[in-house]
Protein backbone atom coordinates (compact mmCIF):
# COMPACT_ATOMS: atom_id res chain seq x y z
CA UNK A 1 0.00 0.00 0.00
CA UNK A 2 1.41 3.46 -1.13
CA UNK A 3 2.48 6.30 1.58
CA UNK A 4 -0.43 8.57 0.23
CA UNK A 5 -3.31 6.18 0.84
CA UNK A 6 -1.80 4.80 4.03
CA UNK A 7 -2.09 8.82 5.31
CA UNK A 8 -5.48 9.13 4.32
CA UNK A 9 -6.03 6.40 7.63
CA UNK A 10 -4.87 9.33 9.72
CA UNK A 11 -5.60 12.64 7.83
CA UNK A 12 -9.61 11.43 7.39
CA UNK A 13 -10.09 10.57 11.14
CA UNK A 14 -8.40 14.24 11.59
CA UNK A 15 -10.57 15.82 9.28
CA UNK A 16 -13.30 14.33 10.98
CA UNK A 17 -13.01 15.63 14.25
CA UNK A 18 -11.71 18.91 13.47
CA UNK A 19 -15.37 19.37 11.54
CA UNK A 20 -17.28 18.39 14.04
CA UNK A 21 -15.31 19.95 16.94
CA UNK A 22 -16.24 23.35 14.54
CA UNK A 23 -19.79 22.23 13.81
CA UNK A 24 -20.44 22.17 17.67
CA UNK A 25 -19.01 25.29 18.47
CA UNK A 26 -21.10 26.98 15.65
CA UNK A 27 -24.28 25.61 17.26
CA UNK A 28 -27.55 23.97 17.10
CA UNK A 29 -28.76 26.83 14.58
CA UNK A 30 -26.35 25.22 11.72
CA UNK A 31 -28.46 22.36 11.73
CA UNK A 32 -31.90 23.74 12.29
CA UNK A 33 -32.15 26.98 10.85
CA UNK A 34 -30.32 26.80 7.75
CA UNK A 35 -30.23 30.35 6.32
CA UNK A 36 -28.17 31.53 2.80
CA UNK A 37 -25.15 32.60 5.13
CA UNK A 38 -25.12 28.64 6.87
CA UNK A 39 -26.05 26.80 3.70
CA UNK A 40 -23.02 28.80 1.66
CA UNK A 41 -20.48 28.63 4.88
CA UNK A 42 -21.08 24.46 4.86
CA UNK A 43 -20.54 24.40 1.26
CA UNK A 44 -17.18 25.45 1.15
CA UNK A 45 -16.31 24.20 4.63
CA UNK A 46 -17.18 20.54 3.06
CA UNK A 47 -15.71 21.68 -0.32
CA UNK A 48 -12.27 22.75 1.82
CA UNK A 49 -12.24 19.39 3.76
CA UNK A 50 -12.68 17.09 0.56
CA UNK A 51 -9.78 19.20 -0.99
CA UNK A 52 -7.24 18.02 1.33
CA UNK A 53 -8.77 14.13 0.93
CA UNK A 54 -8.75 14.55 -2.64
CA UNK A 55 -5.33 16.42 -3.30
CA UNK A 56 -2.23 15.12 -1.88
CA UNK A 57 -0.39 18.73 -2.91
CA UNK A 58 -2.61 20.22 -0.25
CA UNK A 59 -0.99 20.20 3.48
CA UNK A 60 -3.38 19.08 6.42
CA UNK A 61 -2.55 21.96 8.50
CA UNK A 62 -3.19 25.02 5.63
CA UNK A 63 -6.87 22.92 5.66
CA UNK A 64 -7.38 22.97 9.62
CA UNK A 65 -6.26 26.21 9.51
CA UNK A 66 -9.05 26.93 6.59
CA UNK A 67 -11.43 25.22 8.13
CA UNK A 68 -11.14 27.04 11.50
CA UNK A 69 -11.17 30.77 9.48
CA UNK A 70 -13.96 29.42 7.83
CA UNK A 71 -15.93 28.35 11.05
CA UNK A 72 -14.53 31.47 12.89
CA UNK A 73 -15.88 33.95 10.15
CA UNK A 74 -19.53 32.21 10.69
CA UNK A 75 -19.24 32.44 14.40
CA UNK A 76 -18.38 35.91 14.16
CA UNK A 77 -21.47 36.55 11.66
CA UNK A 78 -23.69 34.82 13.93
CA UNK A 79 -22.39 36.66 17.30
CA UNK A 80 -22.52 40.35 15.27
CA UNK A 81 -26.02 39.30 14.04
CA UNK A 82 -27.33 38.38 17.44
CA UNK A 83 -26.70 42.46 18.47
CA UNK A 84 -27.33 43.95 15.10
CA UNK A 85 -30.60 43.68 13.27
CA UNK A 86 -28.65 45.57 10.36
CA UNK A 87 -26.26 42.57 9.81
CA UNK A 88 -28.69 39.63 10.77
CA UNK A 89 -30.89 41.37 7.76
CA UNK A 90 -27.94 40.98 5.94
CA UNK A 91 -26.89 37.79 6.55
CA UNK A 92 -29.98 35.68 7.03
CA UNK A 93 -32.36 37.91 4.79
CA UNK A 94 -36.25 38.74 5.96
CA UNK A 95 -39.20 36.79 5.98
CA UNK A 96 -41.48 37.70 2.92
CA UNK A 97 -45.32 37.87 3.21
CA UNK A 98 -46.60 35.49 0.40
CA UNK A 99 -50.31 35.52 1.07
CA UNK A 100 -52.17 38.27 2.72
CA UNK A 101 -56.07 38.69 3.11
CA UNK A 102 -56.50 35.58 1.36
CA UNK A 103 -54.69 36.78 -1.73
CA UNK A 104 -51.36 35.12 -3.02
CA UNK A 105 -48.70 38.09 -3.58
CA UNK A 106 -47.29 36.60 -6.71
CA UNK A 107 -44.75 39.51 -6.91
CA UNK A 108 -43.43 38.21 -3.91
CA UNK A 109 -43.36 34.65 -4.64
CA UNK A 110 -41.04 35.45 -8.28
CA UNK A 111 -38.86 37.80 -6.20
CA UNK A 112 -37.92 34.54 -4.18
CA UNK A 113 -38.46 32.41 -7.32
CA UNK A 114 -41.02 30.38 -6.09
CA UNK A 115 -43.71 28.61 -8.12
CA UNK A 116 -47.26 28.24 -6.64
CA UNK A 117 -47.03 24.37 -6.76
CA UNK A 118 -43.99 24.76 -4.50
CA UNK A 119 -45.86 27.05 -2.36
CA UNK A 120 -49.16 24.65 -2.31
CA UNK A 121 -47.01 21.87 -1.17
CA UNK A 122 -45.59 24.17 1.64
CA UNK A 123 -49.34 24.93 2.59
CA UNK A 124 -50.54 20.71 2.70
CA UNK A 125 -47.20 20.47 5.11
CA UNK A 126 -49.24 22.70 7.43
CA UNK A 127 -52.30 20.84 6.81
CA UNK A 128 -53.61 23.10 4.34
CA UNK A 129 -55.13 21.69 1.20
CA UNK A 130 -56.45 24.91 0.27
CA UNK A 131 -55.74 28.41 -0.48
CA UNK A 132 -58.85 29.48 0.61
CA UNK A 133 -58.66 28.67 4.52
CA UNK A 134 -55.49 30.98 4.66
CA UNK A 135 -55.70 34.25 5.76
CA UNK A 136 -51.62 35.44 5.95
CA UNK A 137 -48.42 33.57 5.40
CA UNK A 138 -45.02 34.36 5.69
CA UNK A 139 -41.73 32.79 4.03
CA UNK A 140 -39.38 32.25 6.73
CA UNK A 141 -35.86 33.05 6.29
CA UNK A 142 -35.25 28.98 6.46
CA UNK A 143 -37.40 28.39 3.96
CA UNK A 144 -40.24 27.29 5.69
CA UNK A 145 -43.97 28.70 5.72
CA UNK A 146 -45.90 29.90 8.94
CA UNK A 147 -49.51 30.14 8.27
CA UNK A 148 -52.56 32.01 9.56
CA UNK A 149 -55.99 30.69 8.67
CA UNK A 150 -58.68 32.54 8.29
CA UNK A 151 -60.70 33.04 11.26
CA UNK A 152 -63.52 31.03 10.08
CA UNK A 153 -61.40 27.95 10.31
CA UNK A 154 -60.44 28.80 13.67
CA UNK A 155 -63.86 28.84 15.07
CA UNK A 156 -65.13 26.10 17.22
CA UNK A 157 -64.74 22.30 14.94
CA UNK A 158 -67.69 19.68 15.28
CA UNK A 159 -66.10 17.59 17.28
CA UNK A 160 -65.92 20.07 19.78
CA UNK A 161 -69.87 20.11 19.73
CA UNK A 162 -70.34 16.55 19.08
CA UNK A 163 -71.04 17.11 15.78
CA UNK A 164 -71.12 14.02 12.95
CA UNK A 165 -66.94 14.14 11.33
CA UNK A 166 -67.36 15.07 7.81
CA UNK A 167 -65.16 14.12 5.38
CA UNK A 168 -63.00 16.54 3.33
CA UNK A 169 -61.51 16.05 0.38
CA UNK A 170 -58.10 18.16 -0.91
CA UNK A 171 -58.97 20.99 -3.61
CA UNK A 172 -58.91 20.55 -7.16
CA UNK A 173 -56.16 23.11 -8.91
CA UNK A 174 -58.26 24.16 -12.20
CA UNK A 175 -55.42 27.25 -13.33
CA UNK A 176 -52.07 27.41 -12.01
CA UNK A 177 -49.98 30.44 -13.63
CA UNK A 178 -52.78 31.51 -16.06
CA UNK A 179 -52.38 27.92 -17.51
CA UNK A 180 -56.15 25.41 -17.36
CA UNK A 181 -55.88 22.10 -16.87
CA UNK A 182 -58.82 20.45 -18.88
CA UNK A 183 -58.26 17.51 -17.59
CA UNK A 184 -59.19 18.38 -13.78
CA UNK A 185 -61.51 20.88 -15.60
CA UNK A 186 -63.25 17.44 -16.89
CA UNK A 187 -63.04 15.43 -13.38
CA UNK A 188 -65.50 17.48 -11.41
CA UNK A 189 -67.66 17.76 -14.33
CA UNK A 190 -67.27 21.30 -15.58
CA UNK A 191 -66.88 22.03 -19.44
CA UNK A 192 -64.97 25.78 -20.61
CA UNK A 193 -68.49 27.35 -20.74
CA UNK A 194 -69.38 26.96 -17.41
CA UNK A 195 -65.52 27.95 -16.26
CA UNK A 196 -65.44 30.87 -17.93
CA UNK A 197 -69.37 32.05 -17.01
CA UNK A 198 -67.57 31.25 -13.57
CA UNK A 199 -65.11 33.54 -14.83
CA UNK A 200 -67.22 36.34 -15.55
CA UNK A 201 -69.58 36.49 -12.95
CA UNK A 202 -66.21 37.41 -11.08
CA UNK A 203 -65.20 40.07 -13.36
CA UNK A 204 -62.50 38.13 -15.27
CA UNK A 205 -62.47 38.18 -18.93
CA UNK A 206 -59.61 35.55 -19.52
CA UNK A 207 -57.79 32.58 -18.57
CA UNK A 208 -54.50 34.41 -18.66
CA UNK A 209 -55.86 37.34 -15.71
CA UNK A 210 -56.04 33.63 -13.25
CA UNK A 211 -52.69 33.19 -11.29
CA UNK A 212 -54.26 30.58 -9.22
CA UNK A 213 -58.42 28.89 -8.92
CA UNK A 214 -59.22 25.75 -7.30
CA UNK A 215 -62.34 23.71 -6.84
CA UNK A 216 -63.10 23.20 -3.22
CA UNK A 217 -64.81 20.02 -1.83
CA UNK A 218 -67.94 20.97 -1.08
CA UNK A 219 -68.82 23.18 -4.31
CA UNK A 220 -67.05 26.64 -3.64
CA UNK A 221 -64.05 27.50 -5.79
CA UNK A 222 -61.23 29.88 -4.71
CA UNK A 223 -59.62 32.82 -7.63
CA UNK A 224 -56.40 34.70 -7.02
CA UNK A 225 -56.06 37.43 -10.42
CA UNK A 226 -53.06 38.67 -11.30
CA UNK A 227 -54.08 42.21 -10.87
CA UNK A 228 -54.52 42.26 -7.14
CA UNK A 229 -50.45 42.38 -6.91
CA UNK A 230 -49.46 44.70 -4.16
CA UNK A 231 -45.80 45.48 -3.41
CA UNK A 232 -43.43 43.60 -1.77
CA UNK A 233 -44.34 43.82 1.90
CA UNK A 234 -42.38 42.01 5.14
CA UNK A 235 -43.85 41.76 8.13
CA UNK A 236 -42.48 43.54 11.24
CA UNK A 237 -40.74 41.48 14.01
Amino acid sequence: MSKDFLQLFWEVPIIFITLLILTRLQGKKQISHMTYFDYITGITIGDVAAGVISDQSISLSRTILALALLASLSILASYVGERSRKIRKLTEGEPIVVIKGGQILEANLRNMRIDIDHLRMLLRKNGLFTVADVEFAVMETDGSLSVLKKAAEEAVTRKDLSLAIVKRNPSIELIIDGQLDEKKLSEIGWNKDRLFDTLSKNGIKEIKEVSYMEYLDDGKIYIDCYRDEMSKEKPSR
